[in-house]
């Protein structure tokens, strides 16, 4: 299984950024890339990028860590958590993914690295035969997963532990 792609995609003949998966020397641009996303800027929170480093070594072989690179360094990040199910009598083994902190530094989007993330991911899970690929998109990001085959899975449901999260309890707060 090669760890980085440069593919071609639409037909169209253009070249993908470079994606590969990330390795513990990536963590201060992921960092970086973290802070953009939330609004906050690099340095703003001393611990972060500990903190973050801590996380990456907890999830193991859990989660996956890919980057997409710009000439002068990486401009986009994605990441899948990998789940095994519980064994069923008479069934294989069955994994599934869920895709989350797509993210393309504002610089760089409009120039296909969210595509080559998406598709190096989806593609990643089909070498390691996932079952499926699941995702929560903000809605900017919708048509770019539209365009690779997601669609809406009305079968889950969720539950908010933090009152601080449900909106049917903000007034008590």
């Amino acid at each position: 299984m090669p760890d980085a792609t440069r593919a071609e995609a639409g037909g169209g003949g253009a070249a993908y950024p470079l994606v590969r998966m990330a390795s513990d020397e990536d963590l201060p641009a992921v960092a970086r890339m973290r802070a953009h996303w939330t609004g906050a800027e690099p340095g703003d929170d001393a611990g972060f990028d500990r903190r973050l480093a801590d996380w990456w070594q907890r999830q193991g072989s859990e989660r996956v860590l890919w980057v997409a690179l710009a000439d002068d360094g990486p401009a986009g990040m994605a990441n899948l958590a990998v789940f095994e199910r519980m064994p069923r009598p008479n069934r294989p083994v069955s994994r599934w993914g869920y895709l989350a902190n797509l993210w393309v530094e504002p610089a760089y989007r409009r120039q296909r690295i969210g595509l080559a993330l998406v598709d190096r991911v989806v593609g990643w899970s089909s070498e390691q035969s996932l079952d499926r690929v699941v995702l929560n998109p903000s809605e900017m990001s919708m048509s770019l997963y539209r365009s690779r085959g997601f669609r809406p899975a009305g079968d889950l449901l969720r539950l908010d532990l933090r009152l601080d999260l449900r909106p049917d309890l903000r007034q008590q707060l």
